[in-house]
């Protein structure tokens, strides 16, 4: 759907996004999301990777990683999901409106520690 959509890249966006309108919930496992915190992949592997061609372990990380992106910067918010799969579309950031320097934090790894943490506070509750 997305790539009919003419969204053909980044990787992790793809993915991410995919994930999120599925509404998969395997990839917030806290372990997982800690070890995505702990080390995550590094931006042009998540933008440029085909994750069923990593190894098993590592295409694991990057679907993790990849949703975490997604769901911290769409937050719960479907406009700003509207808004990243235009951008991702277009590859323009202008779609993103006044999100776009918001998306250019998440990317950057020393967002991660702060990123994870609100994704495992918010899964708290449901445990």
């Amino acid at each position: 759907m997305l790539m009919s959509r003419g969204m053909l890249g980044p990787a992790w966006a793809q993915e991410g996004i995919a994930m999120y309108i599925a509404q998969e919930t395997w990839w917030l496992a806290p372990a997982r999301l800690e070890q995505v915190r702990q080390a995550p992949m590094p931006l042009q592997l998540m933008e440029q990777a085909v994750p069923y061609t990593l190894r098993t372990d590592d295409a694991l990380m990057f679907y993790v990683q990849a949703a975490s992106m997604v769901r911290c910067f769409v937050r719960g918010d479907s406009t700003r999901l509207r808004r990243l799969m235009d951008a991702m579309g277009t590859g323009e950031e202008a779609a993103l409106g006044g999100s776009s320097d918001e998306l250019a934090q998440l990317l950057e790894p020393s967002t991660w520690e702060s990123c994870i943490d609100t994704l495992t506070q918010d899964m708290a509750p449901l445990r």
